[in-house]
């Protein structure tokens, strides 16, 4: 190999390393999250006919939310099984970059609490709400003798997920503009984002089997096994994006572009899932599945535009 060729080669070494470090400092910072938070409301938002000019509040609300409890629920884990792990390159990546939780976690409380106040009340309510769910989700609640971790309980981690996000991506951009009158077309879209998030959430359980064995989580691979959850999403898959389309046709303007696009998103990230789940870096997971939530977004947008 020539002189020239190796230096070509190490400089794009240096390219793609670099790439990687930046890819895990926006990750792991959970600045990417936040980003997708807000994106999958905006698309969900599109999809229930408001304007997002009228809830415009609550894309601060949402991506303070979610940036305080994923630094907070993850440094608290951290803090409890550090001794026990490793490893999970977050948590190493979190003791390394203690002074960005806090940023983080300051700046979070600051944004939202401005935000709480110039949003209506049944917003902060839902946001409150859940608040508490993602807030007992990560403590031990003393019953009695006994401590119960929620997270702990079978299949807890993967539904209370599904459930925050769809209700933080349909829910409160719905009862921000209507309050409390909610109808079938926002509650069915529910179901199917609860859907989408479940299919997007099983293979971080994939990928984490061995740090959710040593911690004690029960998760769905570690109950029936990665082959079998890998037919589960295969299956999940198929019907989100039925549901999906038929929600569409009776709810919203057929978009075959979007439809196409969608559907392209979901066999990937499938393909992804069924090859590479289990044994690729905790940040590339974070990668591909936090950043179909962005995808999601941009997708509508460029259907809608063409």
């Amino acid at each position: 190999m020539s002189l020239d060729v190796q230096h070509t080669n190490h400089f794009f070494r240096l390219i793609i390393q670099k790439f990687e470090n930046l890819a895990q400092w926006i990750i792991f910072s959970d600045i990417y999250i936040t980003l997708g938070a807000i994106a999958f409301a905006l698309s969900n938002t599109y999809f229930l006919g408001i304007d997002w000019k009228d809830v415009w509040i609550i894309y601060f609300l949402i991506g303070s939310a979610t940036m305080f409890i994923y630094q907070f629920s993850r440094w608290t884990f951290f803090k409890k099984v550090q001794e026990e792990l490793s490893k999970d390159k977050l948590y190493y990546w979190m003791d390394e970059h203690k002074y960005v939780v806090k940023l983080c976690l300051v700046l979070s409380v600051v944004v939202g609490g401005i935000a709480t106040f110039k949003a209506n009340i049944e917003g902060v309510v839902v946001l409150f709400c859940l608040g508490i769910i993602s807030f007992l989700y990560n403590v031990n609640i003393p019953i009695g003798n006994k401590i119960l971790t929620i997270r702990r309980i079978p299949f807890a981690k993967i539904f209370l997920i599904a459930i925050v996000w769809a209700s933080m991506a349909v829910v409160l951009p719905w009862v921000e503009k209507y309050g409390w009158s909610w109808d079938m077309k926002m509650i069915q879209l529910f179901f199917i984002q609860f859907l989408f998030i479940f299919i997007i959430t099983l293979p971080f359980d994939i990928n984490d089997v061995e740090v959710d064995k040593e911690v004690g989580v029960n998760t769905i691979p570690i109950l029936i096994g990665i082959k079998k959850s890998k037919i589960l999403l295969t299956i999940l898959t198929f019907v989100y994006l039925f549901v999906l389309f038929l929600w569409i046709d009776k709810f919203f303007v057929r978009n075959l572009m979007f439809q196409l696009g969608i559907s392209i998103l979901l066999l990937a990230l499938l393909y992804k899932t069924i090859l590479r789940s289990k044994r690729a870096q905790k940040w590339e997971i974070m990668l591909w599945y936090d950043g179909s939530l962005i995808w999601y977004y941009l997708i509508y947008v460029f259907a809608d535009w063409i």
